[in-house]
């Protein structure tokens, strides 16, 4: 019974000391996190409700956030909740223990930590430091403008007026051919003093000079195949010496290849084209297609099954200019083209941030005004949103000076000499001299 009663006794002792230590861990754990919280708290406070100078915008709307600004040793944080939200991503995130936060925004999770200026991407293996903290202040979650941008990855652009434009549209097309590329061959360039002809002899031509990117136009011959023509109206077909009947009847693709331009130049069909693409490696090709949307996706149908019977990767160096956003999206059913021209010589009267926000959003970088409609301020307007100007056409030298000077990146021409900047019948003209090609 002794030896029983001294077990017992241990073991109370044993407990007794147990539950002091655990006692004691919480108390100290306890005062952990009391002066944590005292730190946070103090670190929060620091954070101050402001109203800033910037008028913002996500996605191309304005940007009312539901909870305010808060500024901290001059550094701006933005309720990343309401900027998620706005951009209509996917994300989610999760307050952790110690303070740890994750978070998830599209197909990526990045690990951050309240009141730290380290974030870590799981996706990448890449720790970030930033300037400024990731905190939690009234329920949001919050972070400076630079995380959006340097571990987000989302688009962000200061512009003049105090405008920032916040977005996570993606960069749909590619225009390295903007590059070395001032002017455009407009209709395959003018040959002999003659323009709109679209013919083989205007291209050689053309690309003897020095031109790189050929503009053509398309229409449809009564057999439904694509050809290079301006239009089948009657005066365009008489300029061109063809038929004037066939604005009523249109030939046939033999017919009409069989047929001389001002009966001499060689025509083309769309599959001379893909042809010409396959012999030269170092030319791109606008297409113009008019109409309707639907017979103008016809011919995109049709020029992309012809493609596919040549070598379909000629496509990828055709660039399709679209009038509007149904065009666009039916231009790209038929094919992922690599590039896009946005032509805006069909609107009666050009509404700046509608075109503006429809390039933007849709990732075009070219955009073509007429001589009717070129203005200063909206050029000045798109090439802060990274869309420049072509305009179409001119062949006056001191005019494309002009047109330079406003911010015009490039034109399109039919006569200016791509490598001099000179229009070779002005200086022929000027000179008094015979002119031949």
């Amino acid at each position: 019974m002794i030896k029983s009663f001294f077990r017992k006794f241990r073991s109370a002792r044993m407990a007794s000391k147990v539950a002091g230590v655990i006692l004691a861990a919480v108390v100290v754990f306890v005062g952990y996190l009391g002066v944590m919280q005292v730190k946070e708290s103090k670190r929060i406070a620091e954070y101050k409700d402001t109203e800033i100078n910037q008028v913002i915008y996500v996605n191309n709307k304005k940007f009312k956030p539901t909870k305010p600004y808060k500024i901290r040793n001059e550094i701006v944080f933005l309720p990343l909740d309401d900027v998620l939200k706005a951009l209509g991503d996917k994300y989610s995130y999760t307050e952790k223990n110690f303070g740890k936060i994750e978070l998830r925004y599209k197909d990526t999770v990045y690990d951050l930590k309240k009141g730290s200026n380290v974030v870590f991407n799981r996706n990448t293996n890449e720790e970030i430091k930033m300037d400024g903290r990731i905190e939690v202040m009234e329920g949001k979650l919050y972070a400076p403008l630079e995380f959006l941008q340097d571990c987000m990855y989302v688009n962000i652009l200061e512009l003049s007026g105090n405008r920032v434009f916040i977005d996570s549209f993606k960069e749909r097309f590619t225009y390295d051919w903007m590059k070395d590329n001032k002017y455009i061959a407009h209709a395959m360039g003018g040959v002999d003093k003659r323009v709109y002809t679209n013919s083989l002899d205007a291209f050689e031509f053309n690309y003897k000079l020095g031109y790189r990117i050929f503009e053509f136009d398309l229409a449809l011959t009564s057999d439904n195949q694509p050809v290079l023509l301006h239009s089948w109206g009657e005066q365009g077909l008489k300029d061109l010496g063809l038929s004037p009947t066939w604005s009523v009847n249109k030939p046939t693709l033999k017919e009409f290849l069989s047929t001389k331009i001002n009966g001499m130049y060689t025509p083309l069909s769309f599959r001379d084209v893909c042809k010409l693409a396959e012999k030269y490696k170092d030319v791109q090709f606008v297409v113009d297609v008019k109409g309707q949307p639907r017979e103008c996706k016809n011919v995109y149908e049709r020029c992309v099954k012809i493609a596919k019977e040549e070598n379909v990767k000629v496509l990828d160096r055709m660039i399709p200019q679209i009038y509007d956003e149904q065009m666009l999206n039916d231009v790209m059913d038929t094919y992922e083209f690599k590039s896009m021209i946005y032509t805006l010589y069909k609107q009666e009267s050009l509404k700046a941030k509608e075109v503006i926000d429809f390039s933007y959003e849709n990732g075009i970088k070219v955009v073509v005004i007429d001589k009717l409609k070129l203005d200063s301020k909206f050029i000045r307007e798109l090439k802060q949103r990274g869309i420049y100007v072509y305009v179409n056409t001119y062949n006056n030298t001191d005019k494309v000076k002009e047109l330079e000077e406003l911010g015009a990146k490039g034109i399109y021409s039919d006569f200016i000499n791509p490598k001099t900047g000179e229009n070779r019948y002005e200086v022929k003209e000027n000179n008094k001299e015979e002119i031949n090609n």
